[in-house]
């Protein structure tokens, strides 16, 4: 699969988000949930957008594997093209993703280039993960991410995004935690996330 910087980008710069949290679980267990891709499918995926379908290899996906995916978020759908980039089990996972999206309302379109980026630290037996998302190029900004366009109204813009993304975090942590018990991994609901954002 080949990437490419979409056509008539409309960002004035790309944009980004991090977020981080704690996890309680090993840090090989959560890059192994992290990693094998088609089991996020139970949990929903670690994004701000909920997976709805994937194809990918079965296992834990290393630098070079592909797979395609669709999701949801609020009023968008997502039809995803991934490569992974990068992939240092257990400390850093990386892929970059070439993205149709479409408002469910009234079917406009947009194609994105993105980097999903996880970084997991060891504390102990437990640790810390930290998820950046860049939004490279886009050319279109379908709904309220209008405003990522201007740079005054910009972190209300990746604010909201961040907050979605750490919904997203969060699912990745439950599955590890979950896993980490000996448990069956928990089936993806959808939730309301209250934390507080980090935008970078």
């Amino acid at each position: 699969m080949k990437m490419h910087k979409a056509p008539g980008n409309v960002l004035p710069r790309e944009a980004m988000i991090s977020v981080r949290e704690h996890t309680m679980a090993p840090v090989l267990t959560v890059y192994d949930v992290l990693s094998n891709v088609t089991g996020r499918l139970r949990w929903g995926g670690a994004e701000a957008a909920v997976l709805l379908s994937v194809e990918a290899p079965e296992g834990q996906l290393t630098v070079g594997s592909e797979f395609t995916s669709t999701a949801e978020v609020r009023i968008w759908r997502l039809r995803d093209s991934s490569v992974i980039t990068e992939a240092i089990r257990p400390l850093r996972f990386e892929c970059v993703t070439d993205s149709t999206v479409e408002q469910t309302k009234n079917g406009a379109t947009a194609d994105w280039l993105l980097v999903h980026h996880y970084d997991i630290s060891e504390h102990g037996h437990q640790g810390d993960i930290s998820y950046t998302c860049r939004l490279i190029s886009a050319t279109g900004l379908p709904g309220a991410l209008t405003i990522l366009r201007f740079p005054v109204l910009r972190s209300l813009a990746t604010y909201v995004w961040a907050r979605a993304s750490r919904s997203g975090l969060r699912r990745l942590i439950a599955a590890a935690e979950t896993m980490a018990q000996g448990e069956p991994v928990p089936v993806k609901e959808k939730e309301e996330d209250h934390g507080k954002a980090v935008d970078k």
